[in-house]
């Protein structure tokens, strides 16, 4: 039977740090009644560690927040390995919440109070509250669960030093370098299809490059012959800087290369050929550069503290299992039905990628891998 890493599993059920973050479909979070009522809870225990327990009840809370906050995933999550991580996660959260001193659960409730109130609005009160209901979970769920997750991510992040983010800086600056591009796109193929020739584009670039030596509009001439959706912004990839990183090598290089406000020679990459402006670049260690850094280490440190020390606080748990296949009249196993821990597994690893990746349409802001068929980025 395949078995589940942390660190394979954390791309999907990192559903800590990563999944309250991007979930996009919560309206406000407020109304705590449900905690002031809350039911004795004398469902049976499920593991123990050091400082306290995780009962039957708090485990399937959690993990029909996680089904509500990952729709997309959620039939993965009644895996027994998928389970045996959640259990894994959530006696983690417990105890690093445990950890944390009053001044970082505080942060981690105004963080957490941070990310609702930038949610809120994306669907109508009765279509969250029917969402809701059907995972059979309270908005006051969602809230404490968020809490503790931002608590433990504090707890975490003042674990890391200034020195120890000064070194992640250096050692990774290109990582953390984001800037503000415009850029027009002769591809190899036109927008209307038809394909070019390597020389044909590179030609047609020249052209445009010299138009816009001559004192020509970028943005106009972007919306003439740029080959992307960015054109009809004028060339503009998006409106803040974003990490060059993302971008496949030849665009990044250029992106950190070339003097701000500056047009440069055509680029050359997979997609055809890039006329790059840098708008703006931000590519020293501001404080706003730290925190990332910060949060990227002590994302680290979680990954680390699951792979080496979760094994020394937990007492007792249970393990779940998958029921096995039910024997043939031949006495032979019957073939195992989708989503068995295999499929989990590639499944699990090729669904996060999916979603952490980004869109490949014609909007000039995809491209971050070669698969892409866009702008190039």
């Amino acid at each position: 039977m395949m078995q589940l890493s942390h660190k394979k599993w954390g791309k999907l059920a990192s559903l800590g740090a990563v999944a309250v973050l991007s979930f996009s479909v919560l309206a406000a979070c407020g109304d705590k009644a449900d905690n002031d009522t809350a039911k004795t809870d004398d469902s049976k225990v499920l593991a123990t560690y050091d400082g306290g327990t995780v009962t039957e009840d708090q485990f399937n809370t959690e993990l029909n927040v996680m089904k509500f906050l990952q729709p997309t995933y959620a039939s993965m999550m009644d895996s027994s390995e998928i389970k045996n991580y959640m259990l894994d996660q959530q006696i983690a959260y417990n105890y690093l919440e445990g950890k944390a001193t009053d001044e970082e659960k505080k942060k981690g409730a105004e963080m957490a109070t941070e990310q609702i109130n930038q949610l809120k609005g994306q669907v109508d009160q009765e279509q969250l509250d029917t969402m809701l209901k059907d995972q059979n979970i309270t908005e006051a769920d969602l809230t404490t669960y968020m809490t503790q997750v931002m608590t433990a991510v504090q707890y975490m992040s003042d674990q890391v030093k200034d020195e120890d983010v000064q070194k992640e800086y250096d050692a990774n600056k290109d990582a953390y370098i984001t800037a503000k591009i415009s850029h027009i796109l002769i591809g190899l193929t036109d927008k209307d299809g038809k394909e070019r020739t390597d020389a044909q584009a590179k030609k047609l670039a020249d052209e445009v490059k010299a138009k816009l030596d001559k004192g020509e509009d970028f943005a106009k001439l972007a919306k003439e012959y740029s080959d992307d959706g960015s054109g009809a912004n004028g060339g503009l990839l998006a409106e803040e800087e974003a990490p060059v990183n993302g971008y496949v090598e030849e665009f990044k290089q250029a992106s950190i290369d070339q003097k701000v406000g500056e047009i440069g020679d055509p680029v050359k990459t997979q997609f055809g050929y890039h006329i790059i402006r840098v708008e703006s670049r931000t590519d020293t260690l501001t404080d706003k550069v730290k925190d990332e850094v910060r949060r990227t280490l002590a994302s680290t440190k979680l990954n680390e503290f699951m792979e080496k020390e979760l094994e020394g606080i937990t007492k007792s748990k249970e393990e779940f299992k998958d029921e096995q296949p039910a024997a043939t009249e031949e006495g032979t196993d019957s073939a195992p039905a989708t989503g068995t821990d295999g499929a989990v597994t590639e499944g699990a690893d090729q669904g996060a990628a999916t979603e952490q990746g980004t869109s490949t349409d014609k909007s000039g802001e995809a491209g971050t891998s070669t698969e892409t068929n866009t702008d190039g980025k």
